[in-house]
């Protein structure tokens, strides 16, 4: 997948770090809000680094989500097209929540955004 600047990426970048992965699409209920407040969440859990990850959407579309919203995004966003995430860890409900450890072990998944 790739950044919001256009960077390539992969989730096994952040091996070392605990994630909180918030997974959405322009679609799924609950986004706007759930978006808003990851600046907030950046910011009280500095222990976690914060992703976005937008699926099924291109890059003008997420920008245009986050400006509909009115944020300026302090967390990582990642795109992913052709939503190949659920390759490796099922989506059974969007918005979720994903928590990794520094393993890049998933620890659990949760419906909607989740704060541990």
């Amino acid at each position: 997948m790739k950044t919001l600047e256009g960077k390539k990426v992969y989730l096994s970048d952040y091996k070392g770090k605990k994630v909180l992965l918030y997974v959405w699409s322009r679609t799924c209920a609950g986004h706007s809000k759930d978006l808003g407040r990851l600046n907030q969440i950046t910011e009280e859990r500095k222990d976690y680094t914060i992703i976005s990850y937008a699926i099924a959407m291109e890059r003008e579309d997420v920008i245009k989500s986050y400006k509909d919203i009115g944020i300026e995004p302090k967390f990582i966003t990642l795109i992913d097209t052709e939503v190949r995430f659920n390759d490796h860890f099922p989506i059974t409900f969007l918005p979720s929540t994903y928590l990794f450890d520094e393993k890049g072990k998933l620890i659990k998944s949760y419906p909607g955004l989740y704060v541990p």
